[in-house]
């Protein structure tokens, strides 16, 4: 009896599992399968935001944390649709990170889809995504004015700027100051395809931003790019020495993420 009964459980479960994946749609993450693949996992795990629909497809951000429940990796996953009937109209996207994960070093991930591109023209006026990892809640992002010319005053300490970064003019509302890597491709004449961005307010840094063509991201890439490292760190915490940009035939999603986080004391 204990063996039929067994039996009809292990049967039930199979059955609830194929109709869970059935009522998902087809653009849609496999919850169920990566659920599954994470209770084997033994060192890390993925916690995510709840989805949103960009596209024809959804979005979502997640933190990756280690067993000490340490953040190792924060990122968005889109699936391969999002590509596919975007707005023409710009359009921004708040991504909730788990509160009680990643010991709350990252909070909220804004996605921007900007379908003219932005300033400067001639650089950044291309079809592309603006992906910022925050530090700070949301409410205070929002909170930040708009400001320009910037006031220097205003910027973070030299120690604390990776070196060839500059500030960019004015302070983007709900956003902050933008830094860029004076020795970017696109600021010496090359198409822009990808950039990487500090953003600060009030003299600290708070996000940190992939910029990625949709073109670019079109072609499927698996890169892992290093992220130039300032002296010391304002805040301690969890920062990240590399971003990824990858495309998962399998799964068929993109990924990007800030990886291979290092704990930073704050000076």
């Amino acid at each position: 009896m204990k063996k039929i009964d067994q039996k009809l459980w292990i049967l039930l479960l199979v059955v609830a599992i194929i109709g869970l994946q059935s009522c998902q749609r087809a653009d849609d993450f496999d919850s169920v399968n990566e659920n599954i693949s994470e209770l084997k996992k033994a060192t890390v795990n993925n916690f995510y935001s709840s989805t949103l629909p960009v596209g024809n497809g959804v979005v979502r951000a997640y933190v990756t944390e280690n067993r000490d429940g340490d953040p190792v990796e924060v990122g968005i996953n889109l699936s391969a649709k999002v590509l596919d009937n975007l707005p023409d109209e710009p359009k921004q996207y708040v991504l909730e990170l788990p509160k009680n994960k990643g010991n709350r070093f990252y909070t909220h991930v804004l996605f921007d889809w900007n379908p003219m591109g932005h300033e400067p023209p001639g650089i950044y006026d291309l079809p592309h995504f603006d992906i910022h990892f925050y530090i700070i809640p949301n409410e205070e992002r929002l909170a930040i004015p708009g400001l320009s010319p910037p006031d220097k005053d205003d910027a973070p300490g030299d120690d604390y700027i990776p070196e060839f970064y500059m500030q960019l003019e004015g302070l983007v509302p709900q956003m902050g100051a933008h830094w860029i890597d004076v020795r970017s491709p696109e600021l010496g004449g090359e198409t822009f395809t990808k950039t990487f961005i500090w953003g600060s307010f009030d003299a600290e840094f708070i996000f940190w931003e992939p910029m990625i063509t949709r073109d670019y991201l079109m072609t499927m890439p698996d890169e892992i790019i290093p992220i130039p490292q300032p002296i010391a760190y304002q805040e301690s915490g969890w920062y990240p020495t590399d971003y990824k940009i990858s495309y998962s035939p399998t799964k068929k999603q993109y990924t990007v993420a800030l990886v291979n986080l290092m704990f930073h004391d704050g000076e």
